[in-house]
């Protein structure tokens, strides 16, 4: 062990005093961590923040009293506590308050709304995405919902109608139909209650999010820079006397894994002080979560560089897997875009990804998530890491 100890100990002090590979695996993170968390906040948390969304409402025809847009203005809009709304005159009158970005979103009822055929209007900025789609939902859910009752209720009087109570004047319709749809709504009412907030108990920011996405995309180049160590000592010839003493190839290997590791907790801990110091990021109530998710995702690179070390015999291969295939990985686990605005497909095939994993468990410590959203990333870490190490050092020592 002692023998790995210094073998690891010598590789993360060349790393270290490799002023490029300290501004890339570093200081790099934490600048592009700066620069897109302040420029795509708009992309992450400008769409996603719905505490105070402030809404602009026309109905079509002033003169149609629509029981259905009434009730949607007074028991929906102005009931939700995150809506701020404000009433225009016209749809032109609408738009021009959504130009001086007096609303964020503005929302159109049409002429007989409450016969189905025609869906409220819905006018949004591009980066309100999310807040149009909160009052298109609700929009949706009312309509269904008021659909229901009146026809639950008519089909109801039809059968009412016809029997022998109401015949003999023992039951008054009316007074029968009114209870009716006062029942049916408080028992369908639940349908538009609305969570307004993240899966977690918190709101993620852009700086929380591009945290953890430059922080997952840089510990995956400790899979080519673990490798290129590898190779560069074969071609130095240091590995090569290294085998010539009495240490076994298996301590060798370690010592190589062990180098990458530690260097990868190193890059981990300054990232997060850092961030946390700096920008004021939080990244969860529990640090220590947040720790073994960090020291699991590093343990499982670093079993990769010594798989990827046993498969490729040249710099030139390392170079390319280093750039291409990082970047292929890093848009792929959400690095570049939020994971939320994949299409279906790419949401599928990004859970192929080590890094998205990382950057779910990460995401879900920043909502208010504790221990239970971790068990599977950090157990899939484990296996990689210690099934590519196993596998790697079994190719190397065979070679």
């Amino acid at each position: 062990m002692k023998k790995s100890m210094w073998i690891a100990w010598k590789d993360v002090k060349i790393r270290i005093t490799d002023k490029k590979g300290f501004m890339m695996l570093i200081l790099m993170p934490l600048i592009l961590t700066c620069i897109l968390g302040a420029a795509l906040g708009s992309v992450v948390d400008g769409g996603s923040q719905i505490d105070g969304i402030k809404v602009g409402y026309v109905q079509s025809d002033q003169s149609d009293q629509s029981d259905a847009a009434n009730m949607f203005q007074t028991d929906v809009l102005k009931k939700m506590k995150s809506l701020k709304v404000t009433q225009a005159g016209s749809e032109d009158e609408l738009k021009k308050l959504l130009e001086e970005k007096k609303i964020d979103v503005g929302i159109v009822i049409p002429k007989h709304w409450e016969a189905g055929k025609t869906s409220a209007f819905v006018y949004a900025a591009p980066d309100q995405a999310l807040k149009s789609s909160i009052i298109e939902t609700a929009a949706a859910s009312f309509i269904d919902q008021y659909k229901t009752v009146k026809e639950a209720a008519s089909a109801s009087m039809d059968y009412v109608s016809k029997t022998s109570a109401v015949k003999q004047g023992k039951l008054d319709p009316s007074h029968f139909a009114d209870n009716l749809v006062k029942v049916l709504e408080k028992e369908t009412g639940n349908k538009l209650t609305m969570k307004e907030q993240s899966v977690g108990s918190k709101a993620v920011t852009s700086f929380q999010y591009y945290s953890a996405a430059m922080l997952c995309m840089f510990m995956l180049f400790h899979m080519t820079v673990g490798a290129k160590s590898f190779l560069q000592e074969k071609e130095t010839e240091t590995l090569a006397r290294m085998l010539m003493t009495p240490a076994q190839k298996s301590v060798i290997l370690f010592g190589k894994w062990l180098g990458t590791y530690l260097f990868a907790i190193i890059q981990f801990l300054i990232f997060l002080i850092v961030t946390i110091k700096v920008f004021g990021v939080d990244w969860g109530g529990n640090l220590l979560f947040v720790s073994v998710l960090g020291h699991s995702y590093a343990a499982a690179v670093s079993g990769v560089s010594i798989l990827l070390a046993s498969c490729i015999s040249d710099m030139k291969s390392a170079d390319v897997i280093g750039g291409f295939g990082i970047q292929l990985l890093a848009v792929l686990g959400g690095s570049m875009l939020p994971l939320y605005q994949f299409p279906d497909f790419l949401q599928s095939v990004s859970k192929a990804v080590p890094n998205r994993w990382a950057l779910d468990g990460f995401l879900s410590l920043m909502e208010g998530g504790g221990w239970a959203d971790l068990q599977k990333p950090v157990l899939l870490f484990a296996v990689i890491g210690f099934c590519s190490l196993m596998l790697g050092i079994r190719r190397l020592h065979t070679r």
